[in-house]
């Protein structure tokens, strides 16, 4: 997994421009298992006024379109109510104990009994929830998808969204009410539908080339040697990263769920929110999960931010199992945010391309 993410990072970070990677897409979910019945229970009698609506506007169609449409209604209108109840994702739900739905996209563990057995239980993979475990239980006459039936045999990123049924033990169990493949779509002509449909739930990762603010770097050549920055303390590179967006240096206090937040971030000229984690050389080493404290609450807590790009930034390298759990946190199907890690090489970029490297020494010796 650790190599995917990786090589996934650096395909999106070479095949694509900033100007594509920064286009607004809109994330959903191809269906491929639908619980009809429980989507009923849920939604109720309002909820559903709006499907019958939908399925009233339908043309006359061959059995396996009509049951195609369907499932892409219920999916739809689902999506939508989650967004306006602001369902949570899997971790977030994880980290505050409470709540019985969730809607993200999750490592489904192999399940290779989906093809003998009427009933079966998915595991989910929760890198730094090493005290969790969670599964999908479902009925696999509701796995209308061959592609999807081989991709919870074999494992799997599958979107899902599941409502709590039960406690066994340790283990949570879900009942899945959608599971599908995570689907990007996009209407921008730089980045059209035939090209956005091979990026999913990957594509809302940016870089520091990708932010407006931050474009000077486009004339400072990569770096190999990082070592400086054991030297520049956090605070040092705060006041540095406040000053290039043109931000105020906000105080540290307890109860702080970032160590910035800037409403002055721009992608490709349009406006977002962001909060930022920093951390800097206390230990100077790859930045792991076991850095970002129990169950990640570190990153739990930036993602609780009204920010549409979250951002950690370390003044070394950053491990995979650190990206794929921050774009857990942030890219949820029907409400994605964008994600940005800034490592030890970009930070340093970043401070010789605004000339804050001889300020932030400075700051740090002080």
């Amino acid at each position: 997994m650790d190599e995917d993410e990786t090589e996934t990072r650096d395909l999106i970070r070479s095949e694509l421009n900033s100007e594509q990677r920064s286009v607004d897409a809109r994330f959903t979910i191809d269906p491929r298992l639908v619980n009809f019945r429980l989507i009923e229970t849920l939604l109720g009698p309002k909820g559903m006024g709006f499907i019958d609506r939908q399925l009233e506007a339908l043309p006359p169609l061959p059995d396996w379109q009509h049951a195609v449409r369907l499932g892409h209604i219920y999916t739809r209108t689902l999506l939508a109510w989650c967004e306006l109840n602001e369902v949570p994702t899997l971790r977030t739900v994880l980290n505050e104990g409470v709540g019985r739905i969730f809607c993200s996209v999750e490592t489904v563990m192999p399940c290779p009994e989906i093809y003998d057995e009427e009933r079966v239980t998915s595991l989910i993979r929760l890198d730094g929830f090493e005290d969790r475990e969670v599964a999908l239980e479902y009925s696999t006459e509701l796995v209308t998808s061959s592609t999807t039936k081989m991709e919870l045999a074999n494992g799997d990123e599958e979107a899902a969204i599941a409502l709590f049924d039960r406690r066994e033990g340790e283990r949570l169990i879900f009942r899945p009410l959608v599971i599908g493949g995570p689907w990007l779509e996009s209407q921008d002509e730089v980045f059209p539908d035939e090209m956005a449909m091979w990026w999913s739930h990957h594509f809302f990762e940016n870089f520091i080339e990708d932010i407006d603010e931050f474009t000077a770097v486009n004339d400072t050549p990569p770096v190999t040697d990082f070592s400086v920055m054991s030297q520049i303390r956090e605070k040092a590179f705060k006041q540095c990263l406040a000053e290039i967006l043109g931000d105020r240096v906000q105080a540290d206090w307890g109860g702080e769920t970032s160590d910035h937040y800037s409403a002055h971030v721009h992608l490709r000229g349009r406006r977002l929110t962001a909060a930022f984690l920093l951390k800097g050389p206390a230990h100077f080493a790859p930045m792991g999960l076991n850095h970002l404290g129990k169950n990640n609450d570190q990153i739990y807590r930036l993602a609780q931010e009204p920010a549409q790009l979250l951002v950690v930034q370390h003044c070394n390298d950053i491990l995979p199992a650190v990206r794929s759990t921050l774009r857990a946190f942030a890219v949820q199907p029907g409400y994605p945010r964008r994600y940005c890690l800034i490592d030890g090489r970009d930070s340093l970029r970043l401070l010789m391309a605004y000339d804050k490297l001889d300020k932030a020494l400075a700051i740090s010796g002080k």
